[in-house]
């Protein structure tokens, strides 16, 4: 899978900070906070909502790195389980990536599944990552 593919050929800057976060358990709107919680280690007093994801996500201070990304491998799960949750966390997921692309971090969210269950998600272009290997 290119989620595989982006882990194996270390395709980002090492100063980065990935976090890798499973479909399957970020397939409710608690188990997507839950899982983002764990892979970027969110504060002890994370508010369990949408605007506590925003705020984290848009800190990220106690995670030092010039720069950020997350991979939720299997949006389809949230998607397909609680697709007015999902409408939510691509808005709060696409606000955070603008946050950052004006300062010196940049934050890009790696989405895989079913490309009509992301509208407006532009797809990675076919070949990218064996164009990197080829590098």
């Amino acid at each position: 899978t290119q989620r595989e593919q982006v882990l194996r050929l270390r395709a980002l800057p090492p100063e980065f900070a990935v976090a890798v976060l499973d479909g399957a358990a970020a397939g409710t709107r608690a188990g997507f906070f839950q899982e983002l919680a764990r892979a970027l280690r969110f504060p002890g007093n994370f508010g369990h909502n949408w605007d506590a994801v925003y705020d984290c996500l848009t800190d990220l201070n106690w995670l030092p790195a010039t720069g950020y990304v997350l991979l939720l491998d299997g949006l389809d799960h949230l998607a397909m389980n609680e697709p007015g949750q999902w409408g939510i966390g691509l808005k709060v997921l696409r606000e955070s990536c603008e946050f950052w692309r004006p300062l010196s971090r940049p934050m890009y969210a790696l989405l895989y599944g079913s490309g009509e269950l992301a509208p407006g998600v532009p797809p990675l272009p076919a070949g990218c990552f064996s164009s990197w290997c080829d590098a």
